[in-house]
C-alpha cells in the first residue's frame, strides 16, 4: 500500500472518529438541557449528569484531535514563522511533528496502561451513580494512537519537501 493510499484511508477513519465526537456533543445536549430544566424550573437536579458529560467530553476531545491535525488546524503561531523561508517553515513543521509524535506516543502508552488497569480492576467513580472509568480512559489511547499515526504520516509526506531545491527570487537572488 502506498503512503498516499494509506493517508486517504486514515483520513476516512479520522473523519468517522470526528463524526462520533460530534455525535457525543449532540448526545450531551439532551441530558444537560434536561438537567438545567429540572434544576432551575423544578428545583430537582438530576444526579450525576455532570459526571456523565465529563466522560463524554473526553471522547469529544480525543476522538477529534487526529482529524484536526489532518486538516492542519491546530494552533500555530504564524507570526513567529512567516518571516522564515518556506524550507525553514517546513523544517519547523517537521520538528513539531516529531515533538508531537514523541508526546503522543508517551500519552498513548501511559493512558493505555491506565485504561487496562481500570478495566482489570473494574474501577468506577464514587458518587450517587457508579460509572465505570474504563470507557472514558480507553478513548484517550485510541484518540492519541490515531494522532500518532497521523503525525507519522504527515512527517513521511513532508520529507520530499526537503529534497526540493530552494526557490530563489529574481530580484535579489536570495532564497
Amino acid at each position: 500500500m502506498r503512503l498516499i493510499d494509506f493517508d486517504r484511508s486514515l483520513r476516512r477513519v479520522e473523519k468517522r472518529a470526528c463524526q462520533i465526537a460530534a455525535g457525543l456533543v449532540l448526545v450531551m445536549i439532551f441530558p444537560t438541557t434536561f438537567d438545567i430544566f429540572m434544576r432551575y424550573i423544578m428545583e430537582e437536579p438530576l444526579p450525576a449528569i455532570f459526571q456523565l458529560t465529563e466522560f463524554m467530553m473526553v471522547g469529544v476531545v480525543y476522538l477529534g484531535i487526529s482529524y484536526v491535525q489532518s486538516i492542519k488546524e491546530h494552533i500555530k503561531i504564524e507570526m513567529a514563522t512567516s518571516w522564515l523561508p518556506q524550507r525553514g517553515q517546513d523544517l519547523l513543521d517537521m520538528f513539531g511533528y516529531l515533538v508531537g509524535l514523541f508526546l503522543s506516543i508517551t500519552i498513548t502508552w501511559q493512558s493505555g496502561r491506565l485504561a487496562w488497569e481500570a478495566w482489570v480492576t473494574q474501577d468506577y467513580t464514587m458518587g450517587i451513580i457508579h460509572f465505570p472509568l474504563w470507557p472514558a480512559k480507553s478513548i484517550i489511547p485510541i484518540g492519541c494512537g490515531l494522532l500518532c499515526i497521523r503525525l507519522l504520516v504527515d512527517l513521511l509526506l513532508d520529507i520530499p519537501k526537503l529534497r526540493r531545491p530552494a526557490v530563489t527570487t529574481q530580484a535579489d537572488g536570495r532564497s
